[in-house]
């Protein structure tokens, strides 16, 4: 699977700030409302799951990355019917931008409320290759206005209220600076009880990746 490098990530804050200086709308907008996503235990990142599971998994990824679309449709359905929905797994996706059009999306996603945060990651991912093709064509903002609208972004005025949101912008940047902790430095990049995993090996498969969550949960004694 194609594994995305670090790097473009200085050049997606920096676009971050170019696009935010010469976006229109006004930052105080409904449009920004749900930036906010810094749970009540202190975690930055949008949670999926019981706060109080015995075992937490942090996923940084990226929405324009293929191994990252490949493990939100192929192998996180299963850990969701196996472990996030049984009260067994906390899972916590936190933004890793790799470019420009990262940036721009999860802006767009954190616009759209908490509540509808996971909906449109996975409208993002479904339309991967579409955004892709929009962006080799110059349209990709228009592509990512029309999935905005299907969450409640209205026009293009509040997408780029989204942009210019500088609540927004600082809450990205601040959950990705947690990355440096855990020295990520490609996507998906996943922590489990505190510890790093790349996409290899049996965290590329759902019955690889449930197979060693299954064995952390018996050696915590919480199956």
């Amino acid at each position: 699977m194609l594994t995305l490098s670090r790097r473009f990530a200085v050049v997606a804050f920096s676009a971050l700030a170019l696009v935010a200086c010469g976006a229109a709308g006004d930052s105080s907008s409904s449009a920004g409302k749900g930036s906010g996503a810094t749970n009540a235990d202190g975690e930055l990142g949008h949670i999926m799951g019981s706060a109080d599971a015995p075992l937490t998994i942090i996923e940084y990824a990226s929405p324009t990355c293929p191994a990252c679309k490949y493990f939100h449709e192929t192998v996180k359905p299963t850990l969701e019917e196996k472990f996030i929905s049984t009260g067994k797994v906390k899972f916590i996706f936190r933004e890793y931008p790799l470019n420009e059009i990262d940036v721009a999306a999860y802006a767009m996603a954190r616009c759209a409320g908490e509540e509808k945060f996971f909906d449109v990651l996975d409208d993002l991912f479904a339309n991967q290759d579409g955004i892709r093709y929009a962006a080799q064509n110059g349209v990709v903002k228009t592509t990512l206005g029309a999935i905005g609208q299907r969450h409640g972004i209205a026009d293009k005025e509040a997408f780029d209220a989204c942009l210019a949101n500088t609540e927004i912008r600082k809450a990205l940047a601040d959950t990705y600076a947690t990355s440096e902790k855990w020295g990520v430095e490609g996507t998906p990049t996943f922590i489990i009880d505190g510890v790093k995993h790349n996409f290899q090996g049996d965290y590329t498969t759902a019955e690889g990746f449930a197979k060693r969550i299954d064995a952390k949960l018996a050696e915590m004694g919480a199956q």
